[in-house]
Formats: C-alpha cells, structure tokens, sequence
C-alpha cells in the first residue's frame, strides 16, 4: 500500500509540475487550478507517507522519482533538449533511489 501512495504522490507532482508550464505564470485559469489542487493532493500523500517511512528515504523516492518523470514529460511534450549528461544524470538518480531502497541487510551480507 506504501509504494502505491508513493506512486500517487509522485504522479500528482509531476501532474502539478506539468500543468505548471501550462498554466503560463498562472495566466490561464484552468491549468492553474490543476496545479493548485495537483499539489495539494501530492503533499498531502506525502506528508501521510513521512509518518510511516524514514523521511530522508520517502523524499528521495518522491523527489527523485518526480524529477526522472518531470524530465521525460519535458522532453516528450515540450521539445526540452536530451543530452548524453541528462541521461546520465537520470541514470544516476535511479541508482541512487535503488540504492536508498535496499534493505540494510542485503548490503552488508
């Protein structure tokens, strides 16, 4: 159920973060009220997950994850550029979430 709110969470973020450029510095009405109640319902998973998670952990999945989407989202749906580095770069946050989410035990043994 946590990975589930967690998916949620990341998925209303990078929702909210989309229609951020929409919403044209909140000029146009529509795209900015999907920001508005976008993030509200991210936050609000958010700060239910930090309650039953380790906060450092809960904010590099949400974060991390956010940021890998929001730049795909870029790239697909704004013409953003695409680099060898920010590939790269997505690669290493995967790394880094994977690294964050591995039980202790499983490194140590």
């Amino acid at each position: 159920m946590y990975y589930v709110i967690l998916i949620l969470s990341i998925i209303f973020e990078v929702n909210a973060a989309t229609f951020m450029k929409l919403s044209e510095g909140f000029t146009s009405f529509i795209p900015s009220v999907i920001v508005i109640v976008s993030y509200f319902l991210a936050l609000t998973l958010y700060i239910w997950l930090t309650k039953v998670k380790e906060l450092g952990i809960i904010n590099a999945l949400w974060s991390g994850g956010g940021t890998i989407l929001i730049t795909i989202n870029g790239i697909l749906f704004f013409n953003e550029s695409i680099s060898f580095i920010k590939v790269f770069g997505i690669l290493l946050i995967v790394l880094g979430i994977i690294g964050l989410s591995l039980p202790i035990d499983f490194i140590i043994h």
